[in-house]
């Protein structure tokens, strides 16, 4: 983002309404500043009325961003979805990665969970939008992550696990990041797969009566990768 654009976010979040000239810098031609004044609005930032300008309820979460200190964000929990997908002929799909962290590695598919969905229909929606294949999704449970690499924190994730055993429908990836495929009996702890896949597995052969929660550290080499 552009420091124009986040100098007007930042000023109006210190106040409820301003006009043109009260929120544009004396050091900033008017052209210029109306340009990026604009894209805040059309990137639906902030808001016009008869007032003067706002912040959008968009606006106000860019804000949060923008105000957060950048190492604390660092170290704070990345949110993800698990699914679990088994077909009529009790294989499982997993995929391989074609990007860092962990390049090579074979796991479950993943998807980033959103507001104004469920985590279920999230998952559902995912799995359609990048393989093709339609089916309903459970929760299993939740915990975290924290995969060190020689050491080093490499990632570190609230996750959720979900499965699906109703899959219908044929295998069409559509996921450039990624190889999606259908495996048998796969072996979970072989030297190829994510670290955490095993303890995956372990929650999903367990009793699904309750949902289950890990808090977990995993520790793996770059000898291994």
């Amino acid at each position: 983002m552009h420091h124009i654009q986040k100098t007007i976010i930042s000023t109006l979040a210190q106040k409820s309404h301003l006009s043109f000239s009260e929120l544009k810098p004396q050091d900033v031609e008017n052209k210029l500043f109306d340009y990026h004044l604009k894209l805040t609005i059309r990137g639906d930032l902030v808001v016009k009325d008869s007032k003067g300008y706002s912040l959008s309820t968009t606006g106000r979460k860019m804000w949060k961003r923008i105000a957060e200190n950048s190492e604390l964000t660092a170290e704070r929990a990345f949110s993800v979805l698990f699914m679990i997908i088994k077909n009529s002929d009790d294989e499982w799909l997993l995929y391989r990665r074609k990007t860092h962290p962990l390049l090579g590695r074979v796991g479950f598919m993943h998807s980033v969970p959103i507001a104004h969905e469920t985590i279920a229909e999230t998952a559902k929606r995912s799995v359609q939008a990048q393989t093709g294949l339609t089916g309903d999704f459970i929760v299993l449970g939740s915990g975290y992550f924290r995969v060190y690499e020689d050491k080093q924190l490499e990632s570190f994730t609230h996750f959720t696990l979900l499965s699906c055993e109703n899959i219908d429908g044929t295998l069409t990836v559509s996921d450039k990041l990624a190889d999606y495929f259908w495996v048998r009996n796969p072996d979970f702890g072989s030297d190829d797969m994510l670290p955490n896949m095993k303890l995956l597995v372990e929650q999903y052969d367990k009793s699904r009566d309750d949902l289950f929660f890990l808090d977990k550290n995993i520790h793996i080499s770059t000898r291994s990768t």
